[in-house]
């Protein structure tokens, strides 16, 4: 073999082998995968009065999503998300607790969210991969109890009550492909609730994320 011809067999082969780890990390339509989410942003909510008053709060919290992958570039998902908000505070209001006096004031009240959603992702790559995801689901939202700060004996001037969403989320993300099981990523984003009864509230939310891939044998 001459030189040229050596020459040329090694740097196929170098290409070979270090064609080889990104090609058995590709993603392909049969992959699926869990996601383990912390999440942190902010919360934007209604007066929880039914008043035209919004406050804006830091958000944070868990989630895990499951995916399934039935084309090379996108996955469905189902996403499960616990998170919580500060204490939002809004203008002064009377209300009339159980058993004591009328507590008149600015007050505040604290959202938990409890979301659930399906989604499609779209992956755009192989080592480092851009993603974006479009999600609806639906939430329930603890707020309260309510507590008015000009009467501190009063920490409970109404209880805490529940809301019901339907909810629409999107994000945009980058995911590193460490091997062909593990994946990292960050994503920003947000969500809209639409609430069924009950006040307003968006998010706007930052993700990091590890991820677990493999292919099932169904």
């Amino acid at each position: 073999m001459t030189r040229i011809g050596r020459t040329v067999g090694a740097a196929a082969l170098a290409g070979l082998v270090l064609a080889g780890p990104i090609a058995s990390a590709r993603g392909d339509r049969r992959e699926a995968s869990v996601h383990g989410e912390l999440v942190g942003g902010a919360l934007t909510t209604g007066d929880v009065d039914g008043g035209d008053a919004t406050a804006t709060v830091p958000l944070a919290g868990l989630a895990l999503r499951a995916s399934y992958a039935t084309r090379d570039r996108f996955q469905y998902d189902v996403a499960l998300a616990l998170l919580r908000g500060g204490d939002a505070t809004f203008p002064s209001h009377t209300f009339m607790p159980a058993g004591a006096p009328p507590a008149t004031g600015p007050y505040r009240a604290a959202t938990t969210v409890t979301r659930l959603d399906a989604g499609v992702t779209l992956r755009l790559g192989v080592r480092w991969i851009p993603t974006a995801r479009l999600a609806a689901g639906v939430q329930l939202r603890r707020i309260g109890p309510v507590t008015v700060d000009a009467m501190p004996a009063i920490d409970d001037a109404r209880p805490a009550a529940l809301a019901v969403d339907l909810v629409g989320s999107a994000t945009l993300g980058l995911d590193h492909r460490i091997n062909r099981r593990l994946i990292v990523g960050l994503a920003a984003g947000g969500s809209l609730a639409v609430p069924l009864g009950g006040a307003s509230a968006r998010t706007l939310e930052v993700t990091v994320h590890g991820a677990y891939y493999w292919y099932p044998r169904w």
